[in-house]
């Protein structure tokens, strides 16, 4: 059965009651009515307006994207020659490769780049190289091994063409069209150091291996 309590007093007066059998205060207010036993309590709020909401659930096909971390550790030997020797060379294609005495206006230069056009294919592949050796470390991607070619295969290949240009592009200076003489200037040989650094780690054991057959 049910009951009601009195807001004034918290007496318990029967169902039906309108005024408080102790102080006689009128019952029957929103406040002083109760549930009965057998009435079910009000509907709960899914979540407090404190609680934090559920995680989130990844759809079925979603793929998390890979972590990006940087650990030197990871690179080794030769590719540290590798890829040091490839930054060097980037940056000395635009150094001063070639230099022409005027007298008493100075000496004029010109970098390798604005020389020789052909360079241009030692750039992209220059940042070819840089950009395959940063994705690795990155751990973003990687060579597939469904190539023909093998990483170190592609790697050697690069940086071969790359020496070679840079060779051909040493001996053969402008010539001044005979009016001027033209010199080397130091951004040549910082070029031509960098392109045997990046070739040989990859290069020297394929050359040892055909010595060996």
């Amino acid at each position: 059965m049910a009951s009601l309590t009195c807001p004034n007093c918290q007496a318990v007066a029967g169902e039906g009651t309108t005024n408080c059998p102790s102080c006689g205060n009128a019952l029957g207010t929103p406040q002083a009515t109760a549930y009965s036993a057998s009435s079910p309590p009000p509907p709960a709020a899914p979540y407090a307006a404190s609680s934090p909401p559920p995680p989130a659930t990844p759809a079925p096909g979603a793929h998390a994207r890979p972590a990006v971390k940087f650990d030197l550790a990871t690179i080794g030997h030769t590719d540290r020659l590798v890829g040091g020797g490839t930054l060097v060379l980037f940056i000395a294609l635009f150094l001063p490769w070639f230099s022409v005495k005027l007298g008493v206006l100075g000496t004029a230069t010109a970098s390798g780049l604005s020389t020789h056009g052909y360079l241009y294919v030692t750039l992209i592949l220059s940042l070819g190289v840089l950009g395959l050796l940063v994705a690795e470390t990155l751990g973003l991607w990687k060579i597939p091994s469904t190539m023909q070619l093998s990483r170190d295969q592609l790697l050697l290949s690069a940086t071969v063409i790359n020496l070679v240009l840079v060779v051909i592009a040493v001996v053969f200076k402008p010539s001044g069209l005979g009016v001027v003489k033209v010199g080397w200037s130091w951004g040549a040989f910082v070029a031509l150091a960098a392109a045997v650094v990046a070739a040989f780690p990859l290069g020297w054991p394929v050359i040892q291996a055909r010595r060996g057959k």
